[in-house]
């Protein structure tokens, strides 16, 4: 064995300790994102998510403009009891209508995010809220599924 490789036990215990500075380090990557809800009804309403366009620095002096949930990329952490019914008020801050992809959850294509199976858009500066029963459970992510369409930017990052 070549001594330079690096064991793929020694590689998973450093991947593990890395995944953990997100947990420790909430300055960088708010994981542990809770909902304000002090102004809405908090007796249905159980997350709020902003799309919006922001500035993100991927690198040192290496600056995109991306799509954004609550100002983060990626977006906060939601979490969801498989089962039980959640609503989600979704605000576009954007200029275009915008889509929110509920990436692996069985949910119906009305709530689903995906513009090709039918989902509404969420106009520009509008909002929707939708429920829908999660599941199955496990780590998912969200995400936009807008399409190109005559403009083959759309969706992407672009360099500042």
């Amino acid at each position: 064995m070549n001594p330079s490789l690096i064991s793929r036990r020694h590689f998973l215990a450093g991947a593990n300790l890395l995944s953990g500075v997100g947990v420790f380090r909430p300055r960088r990557f708010n994981w542990a994102f809770r909902p304000d809800l002090s102004q809405q009804d908090q007796s249905t309403l159980d997350y709020t998510v902003h799309i919006k366009t922001s500035a993100i620095e991927v690198a040192p002096k290496r600056i995109i403009s991306a799509i954004t949930y609550n100002g983060q990329f990626p977006g906060p952490l939601l979490r969801f009891k498989e089962g039980r019914q959640t609503t989600v008020e979704i605000y576009n801050d954007t200029d275009t209508p915008e889509q929110l992809h509920w990436h692996g959850q069985r949910v119906g294509v009305d709530v689903d995010g995906s513009a090709e199976e039918g989902t509404p858009f969420i106009p520009a500066h509008g909002k929707r809220r939708i429920t829908f029963t999660p599941g199955p459970s496990g780590f998912r992510f969200y995400h936009t599924h807008n399409r190109a369409g005559a403009n083959l930017a759309a969706g992407q990052w672009a360099a500042r």
